[in-house]
């Protein structure tokens, strides 16, 4: 598949901004951007079926809440895949990690909203909030009530120094 299909899978499936660009990318790193893409993973001892599939290479075995999905249909993988992006984040994948997704990234960005860092190289990260990317898995709004609080907390300190 092209960069720009699998841009629009990722999209489809809940990445925004230039998250997508960034799962294509290893999305691109991960399988080539092949959909039938299959590593039984045998070296790490994984029992026959349950390997890394799809685009994604979603693994079976370290996902088995996937069992019974077609990992093969690439809109399935890409929604599996933002699953998996909405509990571990983009280090869920090894590619990511070892930073060999960077080698696509401009393929990805010609398909895909993403600002790469002149100075680093380095995708700018996308200052909207995305789902499921709330710090130590509290919401948004809890995130929003808590810094409310301390600066009212903080206010109030000031304020009785300051007498």
């Amino acid at each position: 598949m092209n960069p720009g299909d699998i841009a629009a899978l990722a999209a489809n499936a809940g990445f925004t901004g230039s998250d997508v660009g960034v799962a294509a990318a290893i999305a691109l790193a991960e399988s080539g951007g092949n959909p039938s893409a299959y590593n039984p993973e045998s070296q790490a001892g994984t029992p026959q079926g349950q390997g890394s599939f799809g685009l994604w290479q979603i693994y079976l075995k370290a996902h088995p809440e996937f069992s019974g999905w077609n990992l093969l249909d690439p809109q399935t993988n890409a929604n599996a895949a933002f699953q998996v992006y909405q509990q571990q984040g983009f280090s869920a994948w090894s590619t990511f990690n070892s930073g060999k997704y960077t080698a696509f990234l401009a393929q990805a960005a010609s398909s895909a909203p993403l600002t790469i860092d002149a100075t680093t190289g380095l995708p700018v990260t996308d200052l909207s909030p995305t789902p499921g990317a709330a710090v130590n898995g509290g919401s948004s709004a809890t995130q929003i009530l808590f810094l409310t609080a301390a600066a009212f907390g903080l206010y109030l300190l000031a304020d009785s120094l300051a007498d």
